[in-house]
């Protein structure tokens, strides 16, 4: 595997591993056969076992907690879906958000295209619920910009992107959600970062509480 996607370790007991994962490197394998967490994981822990809780996106940086077992993974699944795992994104917006927003939206997937959509009304939509507060503003290549933290109080594909995109917010470097100027391409990437993660540990239950600072490209445009 290539140096800049091997994945940064910041927490490992028996049970489970936090790390940081680079933009780049897809969370578990494709038809691709690029590098992937998954397969890099089961050389790390020495067998194949792998408990992926959740996934980023391939060029989404950031905190994930992986399970070594399959007690912890049921448990840490369990938390996920009690909503007893706090995640919180940090990313670059096109626009000027000014103040802290709920959005709450119906998404639907179209699975073969690898997109999703808001919807007013579909029986397979699913809702999704975030919150975004301003932190900073800035430019780049002429576009406005705010870096806003996000918290998901629901986990759907896409959602974040999918999510701003609607409001007028696409994510810098997001050209499938929206984000189709020369300057936003140029960045390479969408603008998101997995930048916290609080939960309860699947054994002990002791509350656990890990961040990974902005990445290099997306840290540059602070200055």
């Amino acid at each position: 595997m290539q140096s800049e996607l091997i994945p940064t370790i910041l927490f490992e007991d028996p049970h489970l591993v936090v790390l940081s994962k680079p933009a780049g490197l897809l969370s578990q394998g494709e038809v691709t056969g690029d590098d992937n967490l998954v397969d890099w994981l089961r050389g790390h822990f020495g067998r194949k076992y792998v408990g992926l809780v959740h996934r980023l996106d391939r060029n989404t940086s950031g905190i994930m907690i992986v399970a070594k077992r399959t007690k912890s993974a049921q448990r840490l699944t369990d938390s996920l879906q009690e909503g007893k795992i706090q995640r919180n994104y940090q990313a670059w917006l096109e626009g000027r958000l000014e103040t802290a927003v709920r959005w709450e939206h119906l998404l639907l997937k179209d699975a073969d295209k690898n997109v999703v959509k808001v919807v007013r009304s579909n029986p397979k939509a699913q809702k999704a619920i975030l919150h975004a507060v301003p932190l900073q503003q800035a430019r780049y290549q002429g576009l406005q910009l705010t870096l806003a933290e996000i918290e998901l109080e629901t986990g759907r594909s896409h959602q974040i992107r999918a999510q701003a995109a609607h409001e007028g917010y696409p994510l810098l470097g997001d050209v499938k959600y929206g984000s189709n100027s020369a300057s936003s391409r140029k960045f390479g990437r969408p603008a998101l970062h997995s930048h916290r993660l609080k939960f309860p540990h699947p054994m002990t239950e002791a509350e656990m509480s890990f961040e990974a600072p902005l990445p290099p490209d997306m840290r540059s445009l602070l200055s």
